[in-house]
């Protein structure tokens, strides 16, 4: 999802510019002076889909789906009954091309932009090493952990500052805020070592059972996770291009 929404909000304020953009994509940029900039923005999203779904080699962009990410990981404890340690590796997502755009604003003076997005469906498998607290489970699993999710909502908030490096200036977060919500979802849990199988199943029967509570309970943690990481995305992005180069006349 992170790519997703890095691309969202660069959309928003056209990173790509046109000298470097593929022709196969270039009606995607927005000019500042469009009639009717959301709508413009809106279009080029559509038009833009299927190209950032499968990857954009000239611009370094992998795809959205499926979602590649090699290794990340989390150490955060709210309290004592919700904890997390854990180290994800060949983290793989799919279902992220049948995302929805529920808002799309962008404040050209203020350098405001917000993009609300849904993703009807999603799956996600991975290798994972985890430990902490999770309400009442106590979670030790190593092994291989799929999932299927549905009517993801995600909410995506930045203002950018000017800052000035070796004569050129370019663009910067100043303010940023993302926020997650899953409706719903099934797991499963498969251990290596199968004397921690019950273990596995506890976790997995634990959620199943009670998706909400327990996606409520770890959202904080979610939330701060994708701040901290889509913020340094977009940080390194912006950095490439000089900020005179992102609002085309």
């Amino acid at each position: 999802m992170i790519k997703l929404l890095v691309f969202g909000l660069a959309l928003t304020f056209q990173v790509v510019h046109p000298a470097v953009l593929p022709e196969r994509v270039s009606a995607s940029v927005c000019k500042k002076s469009s009639e009717d900039y959301t709508k413009c923005l809106l279009d080029a999203f559509e038009h833009a889909r299927p190209y950032f779904v499968s990857g954009v080699p000239e611009l370094d962009f992998p795809g959205i789906d499926p979602l590649i990410i090699n290794v990340t990981s989390v150490d955060r404890t709210l309290n004592e009954l919700v904890s997390i340690k854990a180290v994800m590796r060949d983290v793989r997502v799919t279902g992220l091309k049948g995302v929805i755009i529920d808002d799309l604003k962008a404040d050209i003076d203020k350098m405001v932009g917000e993009i609300r997005l849904t993703v009807p469906r999603c799956e996600m498998s991975m290798e994972h090493d985890v430990t902490g607290q999770l309400l009442i489970i106590p979670l030790r699993s190593r092994g291989l952990f799929k999932g299927n999710f549905t009517n993801i909502q995600m909410y995506m908030r930045a203002q950018f500052k000017r800052f000035e490096k070796d004569g050129i200036e370019f663009f910067a977060i100043d303010k940023f805020d993302t926020k997650f919500r899953v409706g719903d979802g099934v797991i499963k849990i498969v251990s290596k070592n199968p004397q921690l199988q019950f273990s596995a199943d506890l976790i997995t029967n634990f959620y199943n059972e009670n998706p909400r509570l327990v996606m409520d309970a770890i959202n904080p943690i979610f939330n701060d996770y994708s701040n901290k990481v889509i913020r340094q995305e977009i940080d390194n992005y912006l950095a490439k291009v000089p900020a005179d180069e992102f609002l085309p006349e």
